[in-house]
């Protein structure tokens, strides 16, 4: 069975946008959200800013302030961000928030799960506009497409969808929390050295004296549908190396493009630029390349590559990169000033043993990671089978 198609104007009683200033942080009062405060995990009401009580009401003149029951929207920079309100109290959101507010004939949970759905999003990457900046207007979030069952089939579909969502979000959170022992972990051994205190009286060495390194920069390689696997600045996060955006170089120029330089598996991968400052180690793979704004560092000996990670993430360290970066609207740094960075060398056996809890911690969480894919995977399926009438 198949739903018929409406537009979100046609079945929102309220489809609005926040403010379009930004009212002064005052630390404390009513929350002021933008996108950064928005997440799986729910709203930030903690650490966002904090507006007083008559830059609230300025915020939300014409009675639009979030409601429980509505649900946002994320409409620039990350187009998609999906929430539905369920924080009863007050709090005001910037322009880059879409605020949904259901008629009596749509569910809220449903509408949250069907803004998540491909089909959704895929119609709203259609509509992103801008080039530095995605963005995607308002008029046209109004004229995003969903399927509309009967009410009742709603709560239905939403029930069933929150269930395998709450399976998915707690492999997550295990996942997270695996991360957080080896921060913690890092910091016990190894703290006082990203101290300023530490840091000044330590072993330092120069990161060129530290590391060999294969750099890629000012190379445009040709991209095929498929081939080598490319890892670009866009795969390399915050500890991780993700595997979207899928580019590819052809295999049969894969020779001739490294010429400086083999990637192997545990190598540091730094992004230059465009993020500035991103570590992760490089995975297994038979053959890869790699991309610009982004080199691939190992060490000559005197580090292990697990305590580089974690020292070169660490907020101490990642201020002195900072520091030598350059660039208004982008950050970045240059080669010469990035293998001028001092970094504090502690005792080898040491790192040794924080490498070893690094890779059983790793070993534990493979298997809650492999499942959580799977979760992922076997939940986009569920939602395309319900939103299809199949469920």
């Amino acid at each position: 069975m198949s739903w018929p198609l409406v537009t979100l104007q046609e079945v929102c009683s309220l489809l609005t946008d926040g403010t379009h200033y930004t009212p002064p942080d005052v630390g404390v009062g009513i929350p002021f959200l933008t996108v950064k405060d928005v997440s799986d995990n729910g709203l930030d009401l903690l650490c966002c800013s904090k507006i007083s009580e008559e830059e609230y009401k300025k915020a939300n003149a014409g009675n639009s302030a979030p409601k429980v029951g509505d649900v946002l929207f994320s409409k620039d920079g990350t187009v998609g961000k999906v929430h539905v309100v369920q924080e009863d109290k007050k709090f005001a959101v910037l322009s880059s928030l879409a605020i949904l507010r259901p008629s009596s004939e749509l569910d809220s949970n449903y509408l949250g799960h069907v803004l998540r759905s491909p089909s959704v999003l895929e119609q709203a990457s259609k509509n992103k506009t801008g080039s530095a900046l995605r963005r995607i207007i308002l008029g046209d979030i109004k004229k995003l497409k969903i399927p509309l069952p009967p009410l009742p089939e709603q709560k239905r579909i939403a029930a069933i969808l929150d269930k395998a969502d709450a399976i998915r979000r707690k492999r997550q959170q295990a996942i997270q929390l695996a991360d957080d022992f080896l921060r913690a972990v890092f910091l016990d051994m190894f703290g006082e050295l990203v101290t300023s205190s530490g840091y000044a009286s330590s072993q330092k060495y120069k990161l060129l004296e530290l590391v060999d390194y294969i750099d890629y920069r000012g190379k445009t390689p040709e991209k095929s549908d498929s081939g080598i696997p490319l890892i670009t600045a866009k795969n390399v996060k915050s500890g991780y190396v993700d595997d979207e955006p899928r580019e590819y170089i052809p295999e049969e120029n894969y020779d001739a493009w490294m010429t400086r330089g083999f990637p192997r598996k545990n190598d540091v991968l730094f992004t230059t630029e465009a993020p500035l400052g991103n570590v992760a180690l490089l995975g297994e793979y038979e053959r890869v390349a790699i991309g610009q704004r982004l080199v691939a560092l190992r060490s000559k000996g005197k580090v292990t590559h697990e305590y580089l990670l974690f020292l070169l993430l660490h907020p101490f360290i990642q201020d002195l990169i900072y520091a030598r970066s350059s660039g208004s609207t982008v950050k970045g740094i240059r080669t010469k000033e990035l293998y001028a960075i001092e970094l504090p060398v502690p005792d080898m056996q040491k790192q040794r043993e924080f490498s070893a809890v690094y890779w059983k911690s790793k070993s534990l969480t493979s298997n809650q990671e492999s499942a959580h894919q799977l979760n992922v995977l076997n939940f986009s399926a569920l939602s395309q089978k319900a939103f299809a009438g199949q469920l």
